[in-house]
């Protein structure tokens, strides 16, 4: 992988790791039981007729719409239609576990490590082992480890 390409990808990854402290707040926010739609709607006073005007279908659709937004059955466009008849921004995000650098770095490491006591694996055969260590490890994941090849064993 050229470097262009590696910095690239380093230069999205920051991004959106920038992104993730604004981001991991929503993670602790607690679905509505009855879901968004009928949670909003309900809230603005609003019957399922008028949210049905605004979106321009039967009455019978805003109950299915609602319905199916529990059972994780709707789609993003629906979503984002009926945030925007309710007067709200449908937001969709990916929100890391932890930083995206700190994954591939990790994976890299894995990857190294594993690597590593393959090789380490034969040279004790052949009595010549070298000790295997974090600073080792990490060298070699540095030098070795293409941030293409991080996901190959799981093609």
């Amino acid at each position: 992988m050229d470097d262009t390409l590696k910095e690239t990808l380093r230069t999205i990854r920051d991004a959106l790791d920038a992104q993730r402290p604004v981001l991991l707040p929503l993670r602790q926010m607690p679905k509505p039981p009855l879901g968004w739609i009928a949670t909003v709607r309900s809230a603005l006073g609003m019957s399922q007729n008028v949210l049905a005007n605004r979106l321009q279908v039967a009455k019978q659709r805003v109950s299915q719409l609602e319905a199916r937004e529990i059972t994780g059955e709707t789609t993003l466009a629906q979503m984002r239609d009926a945030a925007d008849a309710l007067g709200c921004d449908f937001i969709y995000a990916f929100v890391p576990r932890m930083p995206l650098e700190e994954t591939v770095s990790r994976r890299a490491y894995a990857l190294a490590r594993k690597e590593l006591a393959a090789v380490e694996r034969s040279m004790q055969l052949e009595d010549q082992e070298t000790p295997l260590n974090d600073q080792r490890i990490r060298d070699y994941a540095t030098r070795c480890i293409s941030e293409r090849d991080l996901w190959r064993d799981e093609r």
